[in-house]
């Protein structure tokens, strides 16, 4: 059955564009093999935190360039993602071990518990790492929308300034983050309705929903996620400007 589906896509992929569309397809083959190559490096004993994002840099590098090419567009979309990455890195690290929420919930023991608990890993810098590699996709999308409608605004009106420019930029964001924020919130909402449903089956308390460790950590992988959308909005809007305008010189 999963071949099946992933014929399915492949052929939709090519119908709709068949050069981009099988690079497209070999691009997700790619980052399949770097997130499992990422999942082999923490196993063995690597850093986390650093694999994660040299591996984020790389997925980005390989879902912008690969496939749209490399041109002004990508080229200050990753650079606004690489920003965005630094920053949100140092937040992670600080929000994760205030918040406590690294390792297992009591929701998940009847899963674990036939397994050794002897595994040396330090799981806050796990959590850090499936933060990082959680809102790396919606940030990446909403950095090359925005990129790409600013060189078409750009190209079609080369009279603006580099402040109207930018503040077209920022109002291009502003359309797509209503979109870009619902998608991650039912991402949430589907990711965790089985868990949900369990809460509600055990009869936990509202104060004991949002107190869960399991809950906590699914809610601040989100909120990240929306936070990296938010953030790359006005420095691609900045980057994406600033390499237009440089290159008309």
């Amino acid at each position: 059955m999963n071949l099946v589906l992933l014929i399915i896509l492949f052929l939709l992929m090519i119908y709709i564009d068949k050069v981009r569309g099988i690079k497209l397809f070999l691009s997700l083959v790619f980052n399949f093999l770097i997130l499992m190559v990422l999942f082999y490096l923490i196993a063995i004993g690597l850093n986390p935190i650093i694999c994660s994002l040299i591996a984020c840099i790389i997925l980005s590098y390989v879902i912008l360039f690969y496939v749209n090419g490399e041109n002004i567009k990508t080229k200050s979309s990753f650079k606004s993602i690489i920003i965005v990455l630094l920053i949100l890195a140092l937040l992670i690290f600080l929000i994760t071990n205030l918040s406590r929420i690294a390792g297992f919930g009591i929701e998940s023991y009847e899963e674990i518990n036939m397994f050794s608990y002897n595994v040396k890993i330090d799981y806050t810098n796990i959590t850090i790492s499936l933060i990082l590699i959680s809102l790396i996709g919606a940030t990446v999308d909403s950095s090359i929308a925005i990129s790409s409608a600013l060189y078409e605004v750009h190209l079609n009106n080369l009279k603006l300034s580099k402040k109207e420019l930018f503040k077209s930029g920022m109002n291009i964001g502003h359309d797509i983050l209503c979109t870009t924020t619902n998608t991650l919130l039912f991402a949430f909402l589907a990711d965790f309705m089985t868990l949900m449903i369990w809460f509600y089956t055990s009869k936990y308390s509202f104060l004991d929903i949002i107190n869960s460790k399991t809950f906590a950590c699914e809610f601040i992988k989100i909120l990240f996620s929306a936070i990296g959308c938010l953030l790359v909005i006005p420095i691609t809007s900045y980057i994406t400007t600033s390499d237009l305008k440089k290159e008309e010189n």
